[in-house]
Formats: C-alpha cells, structure tokens, sequence
C-alpha cells in the first residue's frame, strides 16, 4: 500500500533528506524545538514502522496546509489524506493503492469545500472515463492486494447496514442530513477496514467493493444536500474503486451522478460525454436507470437548443421507465411514481430551455403537487432539490407568485434546509428581493434557519 506521506513527499519533488530537513526547519520555526533532520525517520514513517511524535505532525500539517486540529482529530496517518485533496482522483494509475488513497480522501471532504470548481473536465475527463471503463472490463480486473487476509469477519454485517442505507435513499423519514451522518460512518469504517496492512485478493476486492458502494451513497446524499463539489469528488473516488474492483454497475452509476454535477453547473457536453460513458460501462442496464439516462441526456441537448433531439430522448426515457411515451402524471407517493416525478422534471426543464412556456407550467404543476404534503413512509431526499428546479423554471417563466409559493413549500415539507442548498435557494431571490412577494419568501428562509 503506497503511503500517503510518500505521494505528498514525491508530489513535492522532494527525496528523504530534503523532506526531512524541511519538516525540521519547519518544526523549529514552530517554536516546538530542534529535531534531528534524517532521512532513517521519514522512510520509518512511510513504511509504517513508527509514527511521527505529535509535534513533528503539527509540522508537517502546517507544510500541506492542513489546520492543526484536523491532526488531533483524525490521527496518523488519517489526516494526510487532507492534504492529498484531489490528486488521488486525477492520478492516471489505476491500480488498488490509488483507488484505495482516492475513497480515503473522499472519507474526509468537508462540509461545502472550498474546491468547488470541476475536478476533471473535457480531454482530461475522457481520458478518465476510457481508464474506466477498460479497467471495470480487464480480465482479472477486481483484484487488489496480496499476503495475508485481514480479519473482516463483521464483513456482511456491515454489508447489511449498508444495505438499509441503500434502501432509505429513494424514500426516508430521515433528514437528509441526518442519512449522510450514517452513511459517511460506515464509509469510513469499510474505508479503515480496507487500508489495514495486508489483504488477500477476495477480501481485497470485497472491501474495495463496500467502500465503493459506501461512496456512492455519501456522493448520492451529498448532491440531495446540495454540496455538489463534494458529491463529484466522492463519484470520482467511487468511479476509480469500482473499476479496479470489476463493477460495471457501480462505474455506471458514478458515470451518471458525474453527469447531474455537470448537467447542473458544468458543460452539456461533457454531461452527454458521461451519459454515453454510463451506457457503455454497463450495457445491462435496467429500465429505470435508463430512463434517468435519457432525462439528462435530453436535458443536456436542451440546454444546446437542440429541440428534435431532446423530445426523443424524453421520448425514450418514458418509454424505458413506464412503457409508453405519454406525458406523465406523478404521484410521489409509489416508485412508479418517482419515475413519473423524475420524468415530469426532466420535461419541465427541457420546455424551460426550449422556451416552451405552456409545457414548462404543465410539468412544474405535475411536481409541486407530487411534492404537495409529506408521505407517511418518506419523501425523497431530493425533494428539496426537486424544488429548488421548480423554482429555477418558475423565475425564468417570470412567475414570482408561483416562485414564492415554492419557497413556503420547500420549508413546510422538508422542515427545513441543509445549509448549501438555503445559500442556493437564497441566491435565486437576491436579484428580486425588491418585489414584496419574493422579500417574505426571502424572510422565510431565514426565519426556518436555511441561512
């Protein structure tokens, strides 16, 4: 397992004498004293041998700008990963010991990091998206680590508590804040199971996988909680663990929620470029993931202008998640019913950007009703992202009343927001604050503690 000292060491081009002379020099000018500048204690340190005195730590968190706290709180070598921030998931190895430094550094993104920008876009994320999708299908592939098997004799356990997280995501009586508290603790728990020294090959590929699927659940409930730059780097991690592992599935679905962060704040093409990245990684896909590929498909060609294929592609998606291509009517309160909710949005956003006004009303009725009041086993995580969407076509329809009305919507059934989205939520009134309607829908916002 390549230690994370080593990556930060040699990704500042620095052999085991300079390094050492750096963190000396650094720990006096701490005020913490002298210590001997040798290049025997930080190949110790990287090997695993010996763990650095807490002040020769301190040093080196303040050389890779890591706050000093951060050191206490999560130990060696736990909080180099901090320090590692995105080069795990731009390194083009794709071998266990990257995918393993990538889902440890996704284990401790902060709440709204301050990278908010894309990690991987255009040629480079391409480039990816092929190292991917060659790696998931490589003979042999899922095969990570050697020697002896650790003890995960807890594995299915975990395996099952991970399994009812799962299950929670598409409907909870949970707070959205409240899953992602659950679902990051068992993610770091596979996480810590799978960096443990030595793994045989199937134990290897089993942690490998539940990190991957523990990932994926923390990206998916990041996103619903509107911190979407840390949704992308936990997809990103997940993409590269469940490649080396051999899981198309679980690549695809990363594919896919890379594709909302880009269809949300980055380039259409690039959106389309991953919804046929997802499609080739798992060709067996079922129905209901490929209608939500063809919703961000249409929806990407919309924001293009590209209007005959956007209606097929909506066309399609209909088709694949209901069996017809007739315009739906949601009812949020049944699985078919999220489809019909998930397609509804799709088509409103599509008529918005197509300037299709009449359609765009028709489709935004169809969710705010399926969104209406609470159901008695759960709202969907995103209902307060579903909303923040009506709200986007309602303000460029021109329709402040109905803008307001979502916002007092949004409160009563969500309870209150995550903060991310409420900044959100609040940056699309800012520029109408002035009209009466919009500044008490504003108030009301602060008032329910969204921001």
């Amino acid at each position: 397992m390549v230690h994370p000292l080593m990556l930060l060491r040699t990704g500042m081009g620095l052999s085991h004498p300079e390094y050492a002379r750096l963190v000396a020099e650094r720990h006096a000018g701490l005020g913490h004293g002298r210590m001997a500048a040798r290049r025997e204690k930080v190949s110790r340190w990287e090997s695993g041998r010996i763990v650095p005195e807490y002040t020769a730590q301190l040093a080196m968190a303040d050389i890779h700008g890591v706050p000093a706290g951060q050191v206490g709180r999560l130990g060696w070598p736990h909080w180099l990963y901090l320090a590692l921030g995105d080069a795990p998931l731009r390194d083009e190895q794709w071998s266990g010991d990257v995918a393993t430094a990538a889902l440890r550094s996704s284990a401790h993104l902060a709440q709204s990091t301050s990278a908010s920008g894309f990690v991987l876009r255009g040629p480079a994320l391409a480039g990816h998206l092929r190292a991917a999708i060659e790696r998931a299908a490589a003979p042999g592939g899922g095969t990570v680590g050697d020697g002896w098997p650790p003890a995960v004799d807890g594995l299915e356990w975990v395996s099952a508590r991970v399994a009812g997280l799962e299950q929670q995501f598409c409907r909870t009586q949970l707070a959205p804040a409240a899953l992602y508290v659950a679902a990051l603790a068992e993610h770091r728990l596979a996480v810590r199971l799978l960096a443990a020294a030595g793994h045989d090959r199937a134990a290897g590929r089993a942690l490998l996988l539940l990190g991957a699927r523990t990932g994926l659940l923390c990206a998916w409930i990041s996103s619903a909680l509107g911190e979407q730059a840390r949704a992308e780097r936990q997809a990103l991690a997940v993409m590269r663990a469940a490649a080396v592992a051999g899981d198309r599935a679980l690549v695809s679905e990363a594919m896919l929620l890379l594709g909302l962060r880009h269809l949300e704040a980055g380039d259409p093409g690039d959106a389309r470029m991953l919804v046929r990245a997802a499609r080739t990684a798992y060709p067996d896909r079922p129905r209901e993931f490929a209608a939500v590929l063809h919703n961000v498909r249409a929806m990407a060609l919309a924001r293009e202008g590209d209007a005959v294929r956007a209606d097929r592609s909506l066309d399609r998606a209909a088709e694949a998640a209901l069996g017809h291509g007739r315009a739906p009517v949601s009812d949020a309160g049944s699985d078919t019913g999220l489809e019909r909710l998930s397609l509804d949005l799709a088509r409103a956003r599509v008529a918005v950007d197509l300037r299709r006004p009449g359609l765009a009303v028709q489709h935004v009725d169809a969710v705010t009703r399926a969104l209406a009041v609470p159901c008695s086993d759960g709202m969907p995580p995103f209902t307060a992202h579903y909303l923040l969407n009506v709200l986007d076509a309602a303000l460029a329809l021109g329709e402040v009343d109905r803008a307001a009305d979502v916002i007092e919507q949004v409160v009563v059934v969500t309870g209150g927001l995550p903060p991310a989205l409420g900044r959100q939520f609040r940056e699309r009134l800012d520029p109408l604050v002035h009209e009466p309607l919009v500044r008490r829908a504003a108030d009301l916002l602060t008032e329910s503690g969204a921001v």
